[in-house]
């Protein structure tokens, strides 16, 4: 923090130190011999400046880049300043950047250059003491939503964590610049529109670098580790914090006066030596922060880079990495400052976009390996799977070389995309700077959005895939542990509900239409005519239809029996001679798990009548025989109290629906007197 103080200071002192000398060299600057003699010169050659004119735009137009270096060094010789080369206006820019910052004295009436700053130093004071009355006020309840702490797996409570805890510096931000407006619209009195666009520039900067700090706390959190949105070593953390502060200040703020003085009404020769001047600045801050940041990297690469068998090439980057860091920052400014001397700059945003262009590039890859990555554990890819016939999922053979071959589809997949990655960021790079690449801007556009296309695809996949998967679990009953080792006549599953029946094939649906649709959504960005495709596929559809009744059938039946609750996933059902429990549900068959351990797949065509035994309770009757001379109300009272105290039982009480009772004699035999029993016993109880 005191660094960071100390910094503000020396960016409020260098604004002072700015303007200053300016107004006074403007004062002397704006009616001096020389702008006389400008305008008498002017005034005698208008009327040649027509043809002059003619005749450079005819040499522009046929030769652009001899012409432009032939008038690298014009001066003004026919009155008309626009005529003047950047390069030979360079003498005349800080009298031309006086006028425009000494405007405010034009009119006595108005206040000046130095009441405009006097007006702007108090009410940004006052601002900085409105900030810290509310902090003081405010304290309680800021203290609390600065000290929230995430849990360590949950990246998204993280994000929100990191935010909340930044509250208070933005309300520091909104506080400070609220207050400071308005207490300079109280003091403004009669200073001119240009000398408030002077308090909005200083008052700018100032924002900036409170937003840069905030920016930079939410990216990297140096207070605390357990708010870092992503993984970063520790030794790097703070010099990239004050290395996104620094840039991120120094070339808002040089945006933003360059643009101020363009609305002054500066001249485009000022204009293009300003940009000139501070992006030669902006890049030697960041030429400093990578030497600052040389070591930190050094250490994190080389470190990356051990246990690994790397090439020569790599590790001789990880420990000079800087270096062409260093050429490529050269290498901008030296194009820049060509294109600017020149006049011609397209002043599209490509200085800015060089600058952050690297930056960008390894975010964009980052965020295609995890969306690529995404895709892998969608798909299910780099896994090999065996069916064990005693088993009710697929499983895993070995988790070492599953994982080895995932992370090898992965890397391969990603180096794909960095290197396509890398040839769009370079041809929209070109483009900006005004070097066209034929079709290059087409395939670029259908790439950008054959990506976008897929990622929003991923997107609702993961989100339709996982609120599925989230009901199916709720749908999935508790197996108490007892049960687990049990073996009877329908198995030891329990039933499932019907949305662990439904849910499955529903996302097995969505999927395929994901599919379909992505395919043939990015054919279409490609360029392709996709219209053939489709009637294709309707003349296919159509023949398929004729020729596979059987399979139509099956997918019918099986959505009828779906739509009827005909059976769930997990009951014992029969029809015909084949029996078993519901396994899974296919589109086309069911899957039976005899008692014995047989699969037994099933088309939903051949179901026929079903007998479901789960649906309500087991009535199992049997006779007992005795003499003839038994008391039979004795008998009854008898199997009464067997089965009460059968329902008392812990192990068989909670296998009964109804309890075992006599239905009376049944019949009498030549010997014995027959007396039926019956009781209801759960579905799969009754044999226990």
């Amino acid at each position: 923090m005191k660094r960071e103080k100390i910094v503000f200071s020396l960016l409020c002192l260098a604004i002072c130190l700015l303007f200053l000398p300016l107004a006074s060299y403007g004062d002397t600057s704006s009616n001096s011999p020389a702008n006389v003699s400008q305008t008498a010169t002017a005034a005698e050659a208008n009327s040649d400046a027509a043809l002059v004119s003619e005749a450079e735009q005819l040499s522009r137009t046929r030769e652009p880049f001899m012409s432009k270096w032939l008038h690298m060094l014009d001066k003004q010789e026919n009155g008309d300043a626009d005529s003047i080369s950047v390069m030979a206006y360079g003498p005349q820019v800080p009298g031309d950047l006086a006028r425009v910052l000494a405007m405010a004295d034009k009119d006595k009436k108005t206040a000046g250059l130095f009441g405009v700053l006097f007006r702007t130093i108090v009410a940004i004071g006052l601002g900085f003491l409105a900030v810290f009355i509310f902090n003081r006020f405010a304290r309680k309840g800021m203290s609390q939503i600065e000290h929230l702490k995430p849990p360590d797996e949950e990246n998204l409570a993280r994000f929100w964590a990191n935010i909340l805890n930044n509250i208070p510096a933005l309300a520091n931000l909104l506080v400070l610049a609220i207050s400071a407006t308005l207490i300079f619209l109280l003091l403004a009195g009669n200073v001119t529109i240009k000398g408030r666009m002077l308090f909005q520039l200083i008052l700018g900067i100032v924002l900036i670098f409170k937003a840069g700090q905030l920016l930079s706390r939410i990216v990297f959190a140096p207070q605390d580790k357990a708010l870092r949105l992503f993984e970063i070593d520790e030794s790097l953390v703070k010099p990239l914090y004050h290395a996104l502060l620094t840039s991120s200040v120094v070339l808002l703020s040089g945006l933003l006066f360059m643009r101020l003085i363009r609305e002054l009404g500066a001249q485009p020769q000022t204009v293009a030596w300003v940009a000139a001047l501070l992006g030669s600045a902006v890049l030697a801050v960041f030429a400093y922060l990578v030497i600052y940041l040389k070591s930190p990297v050094k250490q994190v690469l080389q470190s990356a880079n051990q246990g690994k068998s790397v090439s020569w090439l790599k590790s001789q980057l990880a420990t000079y990495w800087h270096i062409p860091v260093l050429l490529y920052l050269f290498f901008i400014w030296f194009i820049w400052i060509g294109q600017i001397m020149t006049g011609s700059a397209a002043q599209r945003g490509e200085f800015v976009i060089s600058l952050i262009i690297i930056p960008l590039y390894f975010l964009l890859s980052y965020a295609g390996r995890l969306v690529i990555s995404s895709v892998v554990d969608s798909l299910g890819l780099g896994q090999k799977t065996i069916d064990d016939p005693f088993s009710k999922q697929e499983e895993v053979v070995d988790e070492e070389e599953a994982a080895a071959n995932k992370q090898a589809i992965i890397s391969k997949t990603h180096l794909f995309f960095r290197l396509l990655l890398a040839i769009a960021l370079f041809t929209w790079l070109l483009s900006l700077y005004g070097y066209r690449i034929p079709f290059a801007t087409t395939a670029v556009k259908a790439i950008f959005d054959s990506l976008v296309i897929v990622a929003l695809a991923l997107f609702f996949w993961r989100f339709a895939s996982s609120y599925i998967e989230r009901k199916i679990e709720e749908a999935t009953p508790d197996v108490p542990e007892q049960q687990e080792d049990e073996d009877n006549e329908f198995g030891s599953g329990a039933p499932k509900g019907r949305s662990h029946t439904l849910l499955p094939m529903l996302r097995k649906v969505v999927g395929s239409i994901i599919i379909v649709m992505v395919v043939l959504t990015v054919l279409s960005s490609l360029g392709v005519n996709i219209g053939p495709i489709l009637a294709g596929a309707g003349v296919l559809g159509l023949a398929v239809g004729f020729g596979a009744q059987k399979l139509v059938s099956d997918v019918l039946s099986g959505f009828f029996f779906l739509l009827d609750d005909a059976f769930r996933v997990g009951e014992y059902i029969q029809t015909g001679s084949i029996r078993g429990t519901v396994e899974s549900i296919t589109l086309r068959n069911v899957m039976l798990r005899h008692h014995r351990g047989m699969l037994q797949v099933v088309p939903h065509s051949d179901l026929g009548a079903v007998t479901n035994y789960m649906r309500g309770g087991i009535v199992i009757k049997f006779p007992l025989e005795f003499p003839y001379d038994t008391n039979i109300d004795q008998v009854r009272k008898i199997i009464k109290k067997v089965g009460v105290a059968m329902l008392a039982d812990e192990e068989l009480g909670d296998d009964f629906m109804q309890p075992v009772k006599s239905q009376g004699v049944n019949e009498i035999t030549n010997s014995v007197m027959v007396i039926r029993v019956k009781f209801t016993a759960k579905p799969g109880k009754q044999f226990v």
